[in-house]
C-alpha cells in the first residue's frame, strides 16, 4: 500500500484474516465509533480490508446496516455472526444502503475488485 492511500486507516490495528487455518487477507480493524463511521468513505481503492466490531450493546440488525454514501467503488461486504460464521456476504454500489438478514458480530468491508471471492456463506473464519 502506497504511503498516502487509506491516510485514515493506517492507524488502525492491522491484523490476518484466516480461514481454516489459510490466511486470506489483511485486514484493518474499525472498532470505535469514528473508526466505523468514516469506514472506507472518501476513498479511492481500498487494498486492505476493512472490519467493522460491532459493539453488543447496538447488535441489532439494523444497526448492523451498511452505507455505501460518499464512496467512490463498489464494495463486497461479509457479515460474520457471533460464532465468527460468515452468513450473509452482498454487493455495494455507492450511495446504496443494506440491511442483513440478522445481526452481525463483525462486517467486512472489501474493494470489490479486490475480494476474489476469498469467502464463502458458511466459512468460519479467525482473526489474529
Amino acid at each position: 500500500m502506497k504511503n498516502n492511500e487509506n491516510k485514515t486507516n493506517k492507524n488502525l490495528k492491522l491484523m490476518t484474516l484466516k480461514k481454516s487455518n489459510e490466511e486470506i487477507a489483511e485486514i484493518r480493524i474499525a472498532n470505535t465509533f469514528f473508526s466505523r463511521l468514516r469506514g472506507l468513505m472518501f476513498k479511492k481503492n481500498a487494498k486492505v480490508p476493512l472490519l467493522f466490531e460491532i459493539p453488543e450493546r447496538i447488535n441489532k440488525k439494523e444497526r448492523s446496516s451498511i452505507h455505501s454514501f460518499f464512496m467512490r467503488f463498489e464494495i463486497v461486504i461479509v457479515f460474520i455472526d457471533k460464532r465468527n460464521v460468515v452468513y450473509e456476504i452482498a454487493e455495494l454500489k455507492p450511495w446504496n444502503c443494506y440491511i442483513p438478514k440478522k445481526p452481525a458480530k463483525y462486517i467486512m468491508e472489501f474493494d470489490k475488485r479486490e475480494f476474489n471471492d476469498c469467502l464463502k456463506i458458511g466459512d468460519k473464519i479467525e482473526i489474529k
